[in-house]
């Protein structure tokens, strides 16, 4: 049984350890390469991802570049939020940032679940921690407040994504970015 696996499962919840050998049961582990596709742009999403490995970025194409949307590594559930909950095709795209290895549960294996008992209704909460971090992507704080929001909630995004994708994904230029953390750097010597 994967542990880690089991424990992200019971945090939605309290699953006896037969429900969650029924959920392990339908997932499968595939391994995802480095700039491999994982949620293509126009597809629909079918199915939660546990990273146990790797990393992935959830990102809108644009005319003439993208916007960052989610980072994600290791032990966070990938998806997109409003393709999977509308069933609609995806208006973006998830790619694996580096060599990954992913859990799959799909939409399918999880109304069979749902069928089983009404306890696997909980998983629906999986979705709700795919959804972007509003205190990090709040417009209103200021670049520095930011950074430092990301800084505190999860500092090793810094060292698994370029930077024009961490800049991005605060709503804010590689510039600006590059000027925070120059002064923060000041402010701390």
């Amino acid at each position: 049984m994967n542990e880690q696996l089991a424990a992200a499962i019971n945090g939605f919840g309290v699953f006896t350890s037969s429900e969650i050998t029924q959920v392990l049961d339908r997932m499968h582990l595939f391994p995802v390469e480095r700039n491999a596709i994982l949620l293509e742009l126009g597809q629909t999403c079918q199915a939660f991802h546990f990273i146990q490995s790797g990393s992935f970025r959830h990102y809108c194409p644009e005319d003439g570049g993208d916007t960052t949307l989610n980072l994600w590594t290791e032990q966070q559930w990938a998806l997109d939020y409003q393709s999977f909950a509308a069933q609609k095709p995806s208006r973006n795209i998830i790619r694996a940032m580096e060599d990954s290895e992913v859990y799959e549960l799909s939409v399918y294996q999880l109304h069979h679940l749902i069928e089983l008992s009404p306890a696997f209704f909980q998983l629906g909460k999986i979705m709700g921690s795919a959804i972007p971090d509003d205190e990090i992507l709040n417009v209103k704080l200021s670049p520095v407040d930011k950074y430092r929001a990301l800084l505190g909630k999860n500092p090793k995004l810094l060292q698994r994504f370029a930077l024009k994708h961490i800049a991005s994904y605060l709503g804010i230029t590689p510039e600006t970015l590059s000027r925070v953390r120059k002064k923060m750097i000041e402010q701390i010597s």
